[in-house]
């Protein structure tokens, strides 16, 4: 508060005018909301620092990351279960020594190799509900002991393992031609080779053999059956061998009906004479 003198000259100074007074600061009730709204903002500055200090204290911020997300010098360590909502970007995803890492996802997982320099995908694999799918120029399994398994491109296909078993109750359906040293069954089942509409080739440079030590080998189809040897010859090494149904040049003139003679035209085909008669045919017999 502040009191000033208005003194008129020539007058005396000892006599004095009434004395004008004015007020300096905030009275009343602007005071009051000034104290009201102070006291407000005291109390949301508090909150704020509580609610802050409570979601440090839940979420475990520390110097080295958060929560259960670690930031280490070789990366970022997760120790539960972490979901990314869009594409995640990494050079190298493991789990633990002692457990498994596992992927999931409501449709499918996909998995990217790209080409930074190009922005390009070189490689895809896709894990689906009901499909794996993978995308590359070349798709190879290796085992533990680093040998491969398993190889495919778009020219050929390795399989490396010592044995392939096909447990498929419909058999095995090959479209083009197939190539191996050997073809057995699963023992106590048999081995069947066979084409519906069209005709069985067996090739092999050096040579082919069928056998079976139990059980019987049969060769049966619609029209005619050819074995073939460019420079070898053809064995049939058996304790009985039997050619059934082949014709005879004349029927019912053997003595004994039981022993015949095995003749052979000139075209290879086979027929059986009376073995008094000797191999005697018509011309007509071995066209």
């Amino acid at each position: 508060m502040a009191s000033y003198s208005n003194i008129t000259p020539g007058t005396s100074r000892h006599h004095r005018h009434q004395e004008t007074v004015y007020k300096v600061g905030i009275y009343g009730w602007r005071k009051r909301c000034l104290y009201l709204l102070i006291l407000v903002l005291t109390s949301v500055i508090i909150v704020n620092v509580a609610l802050t200090v409570w979601i440090l204290r839940v979420m475990n911020f520390t110097m080295s990351g958060i929560g259960k997300l670690q930031f280490t010098k070789t990366g970022i360590k997760i120790g539960g279960e972490a979901e990314f909502l869009k594409t995640l970007y990494a050079s190298e995803i493991k789990s633990k020594a002692d457990k498994n890492l596992v992927l999931q996802s409501a449709t499918n997982v996909t998995i990217n190799a790209r080409n930074g320099l190009e922005n390009t995908t070189k490689g895809r694999l896709i894990i689906g509900p009901k499909h794996l799918v993978s995308y590359n120029e070349r798709f190879v399994i290796y085992d533990t002991k680093d040998k491969m398994l398993f190889y495919a491109d778009e020219n050929e296909v390795i399989i490396g393992a010592k044995k392939v078993t096909f447990t498929g109750s419909e058999g095995t359906a090959f479209e083009g031609p197939v190539q191996t040293p050997l073809v057995t069954s699963v023992p106590g089942q048999d081995l069947r080779l066979e084409s519906l509409t069209s005709n069985v080739v067996i090739e092999s440079p050096q040579s082919v053999s069928l056998s079976s030590p139990i059980g019987q080998v049969s060769l049966s189809c619609f029209n005619d059956i050819n074995l073939h040897s460019r420079q070898g010859k053809i064995s049939l090494d058996a304790a009985s061998i039997a050619m059934k149904n082949l014709p005879e040049s004349a029927p019912g003139s053997s003595n004994n009906a039981d022993v015949f003679e095995l003749c052979a035209c000139q075209n290879g085909r086979l027929f059986l004479a009376p073995p008094t008669s000797g191999c005697r045919a018509t011309a007509d017999f071995c066209d």
